[in-house]
């Protein structure tokens, strides 16, 4: 954390220390990686709200960062809420977050799994995160233990909250939009400029398709980070989104680990990793081990 005369800086790496992306029952394939949200690209949060004259619509993407350092988004899918809301769809962890198409983990929803860190009254009073607007996002009840109401405007209250702006405040819920639904006060310029903290490095492996038993887990023998999952449909994957990999139904592993040493200056050198810093590589195997696609490095 760091402050100048507007704004508090949030700098994190996006990755939580709870468990990550189990029970997903819809995926995309996509896996936590760690982000730039560092320096300049730190999540700004301005330091003086105030409820202004008009609201803004919490567009799709950010919509305020949690105080362990994710990102919360809206509760839609890229693209919109048109398109489904993700906690409905089964897109989600235990947890409510999962990752993004920038292999970014981020919460659509409360973040239950940090919240359990404390006892339940604690988030009545301190905030669970901070929207990109200034105000703070508390836990279900009012500083008093009374559960919060939700006016009709964006999904908060005016009720007086310690360690908080005064003016207004989100409160999370188990109802969509579960954290807000539009800023009552005065966005930082990142609700403009979100896409420019994030960095893609490989295509969408697939369109999202039912899963089962997912979990992400550590391999102790190598380090290797473990995506796991089982699917009751053949499905197609994909590389580097002009190849394709035919997956009978069954169990799978996607396995990825960052890159240091030599090995990741031999990686950076090459042309098409001009100007990028870190890199992973991915093994794609069944759960008995067989190769089901090529092992491949993504670079950004």
């Amino acid at each position: 954390m760091s402050c100048d005369s507007s704004y508090a800086y949030v700098s994190s790496d996006g990755i939580a220390t709870h468990a990550m992306m189990n029970g997903i029952t819809a995926t995309n394939l996509q896996v936590p990686t760690t982000q730039n949200f560092l320096g300049g690209n730190a999540w700004k949060i301005p330091l003086a709200p105030a409820v202004a004259a008009t609201t803004t619509t919490a567009t799709d993407g950010p919509i305020g960062v949690a105080v362990n350092g994710v990102p919360i988004f809206n509760p839609c899918k890229q693209g919109g809420c048109q398109f489904g809301d993700t906690k409905v769809l089964g897109e989600l962890d235990v947890c409510n977050g999962h990752a993004g198409r920038a292999d970014d983990y981020h919460y659509h929803a409360a973040p239950t799994c940090l919240m359990a860190g404390k006892p339940a009254n604690y988030w009545d009073t301190h905030p669970v995160g901070w929207a990109l607007d200034g105000f703070a996002i508390f836990g279900y009840h009012n500083a008093d233990g009374t559960l919060a109401g939700r006016d009709g405007v964006c999904g908060g209250n005016t009720s007086s909250v310690p360690n908080a702006p005064a003016g207004y405040s989100y409160h999370v819920t188990d109802a969509s939009p579960y954290v807000l639904s539009c800023f009552r006060g005065t966005p930082s310029p990142d609700l403009a400029n979100q896409a420019a903290k994030y960095r893609p490095m490989r295509q969408p492996p697939v369109t999202p398709f039912g899963v089962s038993d997912m979990t992400l887990s550590t391999d102790a023998s190598d380090g290797y980070q473990v995506l796991q999952f089982t699917s009751a449909k053949s499905f197609v994957s994909t590389e580097d989104g002009k190849d394709s990999y035919t997956n009978a139904a069954g169990s799978y592993r996607i396995r990825y680990k960052l890159v240091t040493g030599t090995a990741l200056a031999a990686l950076l050198a090459q042309p098409q990793n001009n100007g990028k810093s870190l890199c992973w590589n991915f093994q794609f195997v069944s759960a008995a081990g067989a190769t089901t696609q090529p092992a491949t490095s993504y670079c950004r």
